[in-house]
């Protein structure tokens, strides 16, 4: 039996041959060109996606790593087989960016695990985690809960974290109402204010009563019915909403806006995570999401 070939996207076959498919070419040429002047493997892919330029029979919607695989293919440059579609000065060009992408990335990677380093707590029992690095996994990375009673270990490389980061991030600068808290219920006083309300009354039965006292402790007791309120939860959300309403949707993970916003995130099984704000609010990400990027185990086992 024959075996199929398969025939790199750009090309296709006309009399038992291997010849260039022109539109796919244009196209080829048109990716290596915006991502030499700039444009990221995302943009490109959402750019394509948009004006459906078909990748193939079956589907016209382009993702990161196809235009990854056109740019690292050297076919392009032409061989024995397969007929030039690019210029080699263009294509080393192209190695060259992504080169230095890649350096910039790993960078910009340290620079984001760094700052989340001390603020990634288990979503299970909600003790601190501890970040690891282990080449005897495919995934080298991962988060391991300190309580040992939890012994919960999640692996999840730094760019796909940073990636579930930003992309929570980004929904929050969308729609920065979910800032917003949620009102308290209704309950009774708290044990301390309670104290303090007792302080009030025995003092008031006094037959001369000090003024100062009372005044004192009705002041006291205003801060304690504050503090148990979400009052300065609600001020602090406005003022979170005006400063992301000056913020604009990032491709890749930005520490300030992280550092402006969230208090700590919680990480669970499958890589899920949850950023828990300044403003006491709960953000999780689509528990649908891509998780090829993560894995779980238990400590010993």
């Amino acid at each position: 039996m024959k075996k199929i070939r398969y025939i790199p996207y750009g090309y296709t076959m006309r009399n038992g041959r291997t010849v260039i498919a022109q539109d796919e070419a244009m196209v080829i040429r048109e990716i290596f060109s915006a991502y030499i002047n700039g444009a990221s493997l995302q943009s490109i892919a959402e750019l394509l996606t948009e004006r459906k330029i078909p990748y193939s029979e079956r589907t016209d919607v382009w993702d990161k790593a196809r235009i990854a695989r056109i740019i690292g293919n050297a076919k392009y440059l032409g061989d024995g087989e397969y007929d030039p579609i690019i210029e080699e000065e263009q294509y080393e060009e192209a190695a060259a960016v992504r080169t230095a992408r890649q350096r910039n990335t790993f960078e910009k990677n340290l620079e984001g695990i760094d700052l989340l380093r001390n603020r990634v707590r288990c979503a299970e029992c909600g003790a601190p985690m501890r970040r690891r690095v282990s080449n005897r996994h495919r995934i080298r990375e991962s988060w391991e809960c300190t309580n040992a009673d939890c012994g919960q270990r999640i692996r999840i490389s730094d760019t796909h974290l940073l990636e579930k980061v930003t992309i929570l991030m980004n929904r929050i600068i969308a729609n920065s109402h979910l800032l917003i808290p949620r009102p308290k219920k209704r309950r009774e006083l708290s044990a301390e204010a309670q104290q303090i309300n007792r302080e009030i009354d025995a003092e008031l039965e006094r037959d001369n009563p000090s003024d100062a006292l009372v005044i004192a402790k009705t002041i006291e007791m205003a801060e304690q019915l504050y503090a148990e309120s979400d009052t300065h939860l609600q001020i602090a959300a406005s003022i979170a909403r005006k400063r992301v309403r000056m913020m604009t949707p990032q491709e890749e993970f930005s520490p300030a806006y992280f550092s402006d916003i969230v208090a700590y995130l919680t990480l669970g099984s499958g890589g899920q995570v949850i950023l828990h704000t300044k403003t006491d609010v709960e953000i999780g990400g689509d528990e649908n999401e891509c998780n090829q990027d993560t894995e779980k185990d238990h400590i010993g086992h």
